[in-house]
């Protein structure tokens, strides 16, 4: 968290929590994907949902839980959990869905060797 996401009441600003998706995505495929090269990314994000639940402060610690739960033929669905270090409190819940794109910015199949990968992650937490 850095101090320039707070807001003027002292808590993080509602737009930065899709930041923190944001670092939940790439996370998630340097972590368990074979890494994020930016250059090669072929997807942008479509949708986006978030529901806030409590504010989260500057001395608050936090995890950002991603996980995908659906893949499509050209997009899956990441969701996502905004949670104090110690599991106590949920701070934000939402989800992102991301379209594969080509050079042209039209929508393109995940490419199959990215797609088997992707469906070994998936899991649904609801």
């Amino acid at each position: 968290m850095r101090y320039g996401d707070l807001d003027a009441l002292g808590h993080v600003n509602n737009a930065i929590f899709l930041t923190y998706f944001e670092l939940g995505r790439t996370n998630f495929f340097r972590d368990y994907l074979g890494g994020f090269i930016s250059r090669s990314i072929k997807f942008v994000v479509n949708h986006a949902e978030i529901e806030f639940r409590a504010p989260i402060h500057f001395e608050d610690e936090i995890e950002v839980l991603t996980w995908i739960s659906r893949v499509g033929k050209t997009s899956c669905v990441f969701n996502h959990k905004i949670i104090s270090s110690d599991y106590q409190r949920l701070f934000a819940e939402g989800k992102t869905v991301v379209v594969w794109i080509d050079g042209n910015l039209r929508k393109m199949e995940i490419p199959q060797k990215l797609r088997s990968e992707i469906e070994k992650m998936m899991v649904n937490y609801e």
